[in-house]
């Protein structure tokens, strides 16, 4: 491999850049006198695996886009001397050039860059390729007003993993945490650009590369900086969570020019093309690729091989080979013009692979609370709602769930002031009142697994003053699946029943100020409501009839009595009972995700008749004698110092794996067995897991899912004889410990708590000695 290598049927006539991983140069094809641009990797990257496969995965991506808004690839070559990539060769100037000639751009030319950008991403995105490294250094505008995409090094499919990599100061919150690339990342860095365009300076700037990703993630956006008409659609682009900003980079084309129009008129776009044409020409003219004015660009078949490089032929300039005497004519080129054209070279990126730390899995969920303000365009309502919002987590898909499960009451509230204000219009207008709704939103309780919020709803208006107006509502997600939490998910199947709800309404009544009230009734004390939504007004099924949520002591219920069948008189409460009053009538599995215990006996006098279930082994454990220590409802290893959480009615037999030492705990009865071992090893994470999988398909077993996340692994699937297996293992420098969940596949809904509570409280030991 040598770095003199070229390709085949192209004499080389100027550089027209150089990077940290190859150049670029402005070649002529020998059989038709066609320029195209050709991109080289450096000899000593094509020996790195991982640096070349991704050469050739920008190849492989950028071919299957088609886009007048996208730089061309011709043809991909690779001989056992060189790589390199034959693209179209685009007589323009990179927008960081202009940006560094201009400093600041009329609105018009930036809104012009940013439409022609997102059209050549929308393209990309729709053949599955998320760009990745959107920056002004990868954005070229034409003479003839046009901007293309060029360098899809980092490029992925769409919903894929690529290096952790980018340009710091255009990465989207979700790129900075490893996460996989979706469309909304590049509309994200586009909007940063757009920002830059529009002011003169990048949104955000620091010192550190961790400054700069503490501001992307979490600091506002400096909104204050742009012109007015602007900041709503870089508010949108730059929103934290992608599941915020558009979702397509056609959606936000879309606004953008609905935007556009109204604040700079029909002809923005002409006009705005119509500077950036003026300016680049002047600039590229400073340039190697002034010579295409007469020579034209190469024209290729993808595939076609480089020496076949076809296409009519142009008008003629002297190559030379290397590049001086084509330029020698050039009026005042100056070493500056490499920077112009710099941006062409997959170079100039900070790749946290190779020169940086990166976090070495997804971001944790994060919660921030979110306020939609406005006015109705139609109707005489204002609002000021408050929400929750998560960021970060490893599932876009799920993240968005639980995003609308959590602006999915506020919607709902402003839609039932909407059709109330609608319906008494006229009343409205004789009154001049304007219905000014309010939101406020409280985290009641967020663990690990979910996430409860009390939302209080409040209306100022004359005309809709009765109180129903104004009330409290909670909503519980399940922060795993995005799953809105209800009764049947919480409470054990006997509480939902008449006898059930009657347990729940003596569970509650203490903990009201002045118990539960009555119906009305005429001369006489009417029946006194209870919690059970089957006799309340509205009827329904044995549910509780009033919202329910979780704090870090016990159960909130929202009662409403006046929908219980109360007077509205009654008003609202707020009752909270404790969990050591309540824990016996919610399900096991729930309770383990709220970090309690199940009660070892229900409180007397109301506690449910008991039903035969299956022992899941989620009461205050105790353990057999065994030679090992046990403390409470904990194993601790004496040798390797690890700690699991173990629970009663499992036996325990000592287990001794290679280099190391355990205990299994079995329950014959629910045909369950919890495995925790050390071993002496010096294994990495990833070669512990490879062990694994390899014993599980050996064995004759199926593994489903797999992962790494730094020094612990995660591994789990079906066993031959199809019980579901789940075994996490953390590695050190000397030692490793794990633990192995086997359960049957047809109790996995009774078994998830348990094991999840399991997982969360193992305690690895010291892993950077031998024991």
């Amino acid at each position: 491999m040598s770095d003199t290598w070229r390709v085949p049927g192209f004499t080389e006539v100027d550089v027209l850049g150089i990077g940290g991983f190859g150049r670029v140069v402005l070649a002529k094809h020998e059989a038709s006198g066609r320029m195209a641009a050709i991109k080289y990797l450096r000899a000593e990257y094509l020996a790195d695996a991982g640096i070349a496969d991704g050469f050739r995965r920008e190849a492989w991506l950028l071919s299957g886009v088609r886009s007048p808004h996208v730089v061309r690839l011709f043809d991909f070559v690779e001989t056992p001397d060189g790589a390199a990539l034959v693209m179209e060769a685009v007589p323009g100037v990179s927008l960081r050039a202009l940006l560094a000639a201009e400093n600041v751009l009329v609105p018009e030319s930036a809104l012009a860059i940013l439409k022609g950008s997102l059209l050549g991403l929308a393209d990309a995105h729709a053949a599955g390729v998320v760009h990745r490294d959107y920056k002004p250094g990868n954005v070229l505008v034409s003479r003839e007003g046009e901007s293309k995409l060029v360098d899809f090094g980092l490029a992925t499919l769409d919903g894929h993993n690529g290096l952790t990599a980018g340009s710091p100061s255009y990465m989207a919150p979700e790129q900075w945490s490893g996460q996989p690339g979706v469309p909304a990342t590049d509309v994200y860095a586009a909007t940063c650009v757009f920002y830059q365009c529009v002011t003169g300076q990048m949104p955000f700037r620091a010192d550190t590369t961790e400054g700069l990703r503490s501001l992307h993630q979490a600091a506002p956006v400096p909104v204050d900086a742009v012109p007015e008409a602007l900041r709503p659609l870089i508010a949108r682009g730059m929103a934290k969570d992608p599941a915020w900003r558009p979702a397509t980079a056609d959606a936000f084309v879309t606004e953008l020019e609905a935007v556009a129009r109204k604040a700079y008129g029909k002809n923005w776009e002409k006009r705005g093309w119509k500077r950036l044409a003026t300016s680049a020409a002047a600039l590229t003219a400073l340039t190697p690729l002034a010579l295409l004015a007469t020579a034209g660009t190469a024209a290729a078949p993808i595939g076609a091989g480089a020496g076949a490089v076809a296409g009519g032929v142009g008008g003629g300039v002297p190559a030379t080979g290397t590049g001086a005497g084509a330029t020698a004519v050039i009026a005042g080129k100056i070493a500056a013009a490499v920077l112009i054209v710099g941006a062409l070279v997959a170079g100039g990126m900070a790749i946290f692979g190779n020169h940086d730390d990166p976090p070495a899995q997804a971001a944790a969920l994060t919660v921030s609370l979110q306020t939609t303000s406005g006015r109705d365009q139609a109707l005489p309502v204002t609002y000021d709602l408050q929400f929750p919002q998560v960021s970060g987590g490893p599932d876009p898909a799920v993240r968005q769930r639980i995003n609308d499960a959590l602006r999915a009451p506020v919607d709902k509230r402003l839609k039932a002031i909407r059709d109330g204000v609608s319906d008494y219009r006229d009343r409205f207008q004789e009154a001049g009142d304007t219905a000014a709704a309010h939101t406020t939103a409280r985290i009641l309780l967020q663990t690990p697994r979910l996430l409860s919020v009390r939302y209080q709803h409040d209306l100022d208006s004359s005309v809709l003053s009765h109180p129903t107006w104004r009330f409290p509502e909670t909503t519980t997600v399940d922060l795993g699946t995005g799953q809105t939490l209800g009764p049947r998910e919480v409470f054990r199947p006997e509480v939902l029943t008449a006898a059930g709800m009657q347990t729940l309404t003596q569970r509650l009544e203490p903990h009201t100020k002045y118990g539960f009230r009555r119906e009305p009734a005429v001369g006489e004390e009417g029946r006194k409501v209870d919690i059970d939504a089957a006799n309340s007004t509205a009827g329904g099924d044995h549910v509780p009839g009033a919202d329910f949520g979780f704090t870090e002591t016990g159960v909130q219920f929202e009662i409403l009595w006046y929908e219980l069948g109360a007077t509205t008189a009654d008003g609202q409460e707020t009752v909270t009972v404790p969990y050591g009053e309540v824990g016996d009538l919610i399900q096991p599995k729930f309770l383990a995700t709220l970090g309690k215990a199940a009660p070892a006996s229900p409180p007397p006098s109301t506690s449910l008749s008991p039903t035969p279930s299956t022992p899941t082994a989620t009461s205050t454990p105790s353990v057999p004698s065994t030679g090992q220590s046990a403390e409470g409802p904990t194993y601790t290893n004496p040798r390797f110092g690890f700690t699991a959480l173990i629970s009663e009615s499992y036996l325990a037999t000592p287990y001794t794996p290679p280099n190391g030492d355990g205990m299994t705990f079995t329950n014959s009865d629910a045909d369950a067995t919890l495995t925790v071992w050390g071993a002496n090893s010096n294994q990495s994470a990833a070669q512990a897991l490879a062990g694994a999988v390899a014993a599980v398909e050996a064995g004759g077993g199926r593994v489903t899912y797999q992962k790494v996340e730094g020094d612990r692994y995660s591994v789990s699937g079906y066993e031959d004889d199809g019980k579901i297996f789940y075994e996490r293992g953390f590695t050190g420098s000397a030692s490793m410990a794990a633990l192995r969940w086997v359960y049957p596949r047809e109790d996995k809904d009774q078994f998830d708590g348990l094991v999840s509570s399991t997982l969360e409280g193992f305690r690895p030991g010291d892993l950077s000695r031998p024991h």
